[in-house]
């Protein structure tokens, strides 16, 4: 018995888009094959399905894992005890170094039963027929990552545009160069290195500088995972950076008399990323900041400072009771089965530029968002979005949000 491998999905793969294997087999009396995606890191199965031969052909064999690798990444934002440099994982929309077990499903000739060496009850099976990826051929392990590039835009898409292999590369986010922060909250960032190279010593640089632009100080975060290679593909190639102001009180990064603060990833290469600037505003009673997934699976973040309204919804489940002949105060026609409340908000931003405004319009994509409250996060469904002109003439622009939180509130029958 022997499989060949024909082909196999790109190393860096966008989940909503095919990730498709082909492979080829020489066994007789051939029937099917189960294929298990592994996660390579543990060994284990996550998830198995059954591959039918590909139509007019007694070899050939297709699958596409997109939807298994869909399935188990997902978002779930950091909060402020999250510092430093974060390793990407499942939870934070990546699936890295994925391999496939190829088993094959023959039919006894003489006894017309069918034959394999899968057993769904061992999900660290070694009897498979071939292992696609993993040692002696890491080359065709596969990075799923949850990016949501448009069709729109994706052919004009470059991926390489956000490896940090040279100089000006991008972040993961869409996110203004120059933003606004106020004290004692999160921010992070998303960083993409491909390289199979160790030891180039990357550190995010951090500048703070006062209001007469003086700079007051230079910080490093050692990103160390960075300094580990793999064979073909690196280790921690999606990454989350701590860059909000809170995240750099906690590292140990002094705000003291700070206006704004700049980040940049650089190594002992010279590469680099883009420059990101940070200015620190006032916090307002009326703030309402954001967090949600953006079109690359990572976590952005945005302060609402403009008005806020807020109202109160309000529905109740009732059915009809039959009534008694004689009368009592506890009968009745009509019974509360249940009452639902719930809170829904519109939320404005100051005026904002348009590049502001196509950032923030991408929240609407996903919807995948959660406010945060004095350091807690809380669901969130956002309703709708807009974009307002309020005067032809200066042309003002805000954006305005209205969402309610996800959980209702429900009381008692009555």
């Amino acid at each position: 018995m022997a499989i060949t491998v024909i082909s196999t999905p790109d190393t860096m793969s966008i989940s909503y888009r095919p990730m498709v294997y082909k492979w080829s087999s020489n066994v007789s009396d051939l029937q099917y094959c189960i294929v298990e995606v592994v996660d390579n890191d543990t060994g284990l199965r996550v998830s198995a399905k059954s591959v039918q031969l590909d139509l007019g052909s007694s070899v050939n064999f297709t699958v596409n894992i997109s939807d298994i690798i869909q399935d188990n990444i997902k978002f779930t934002p950091f909060t402020l005890g999250a510092a430093g440099a974060i390793s990407a994982n499942k939870d934070s929309g990546v699936f890295e170094q994925i391999g496939l077990k190829v088993y094959e499903v023959t039919k006894n000739p003489s006894t017309g039963l069918i034959v394999t060496s899968y057993d769904p009850d061992d999900n660290n099976n070694s009897s498979f027929t071939k292992f696609i990826g993993g040692a002696g051929s890491q080359s065709s392990l596969v990075n799923g990552y949850n990016w949501t590039e448009s069709h729109f835009n994706y052919n004009s898409f470059n991926i390489t545009d956000f490896k940090l292999t040279g100089t000006t590369k991008k972040f993961l986010s869409k996110s203004p160069l120059i933003k606004d922060i106020e004290l004692g909250v999160n921010e992070f960032i998303g960083v993409l290195y491909h390289e199979g190279i160790a030891s180039k010593n990357f550190k995010l640089k951090i500048l703070t500088y006062n209001s007469s632009d003086s700079l007051l100080n230079t910080d490093f975060i050692d990103i160390t995972s960075w300094n580990s290679s793999y064979p073909y593909i690196p280790f921690n190639t999606f990454f989350t950076l701590t860059v909000g102001t809170q995240n750099l009180i906690n590292l140990g990064v002094s705000l003291t008399n700070v206006s704004y603060y700049t980040i940049q990833v650089i190594n002992d290469d010279g590469d680099k990323s883009e420059l990101r600037r940070f200015n620190i505003a006032h916090v307002c009673s009326g703030d309402v900041r954001v967090h949600w997934a953006n079109n690359y699976g990572k976590q952005d973040s945005y302060t609402f400072k403009g008005n806020k309204i807020e109202t109160l919804n309000h529905k109740a489940k009732t059915y009809l009771k039959a009534i008694g002949n004689t009368y009592s105060s506890e009968k009745r026609g009509s019974t509360v089965m249940q009452n639902i409340s719930n809170t829904s908000f519109e939320i404005f931003t100051d005026s904002i530029s348009n590049n502001e405004y196509e950032f923030l319009a991408n929240m609407l994509i996903n919807k995948n968002a959660f406010i945060e409250d004095s350091g807690s996060y809380y669901p969130i469904i956002i309703e709708d979005g807009s974009k307002l002109i309020r005067n032809e003439l200066n042309v003002p622009i805000q954006f305005k949000l209205v969402y309610r939180f996800a959980n209702d509130t429900k009381g008692i029958r009555g």
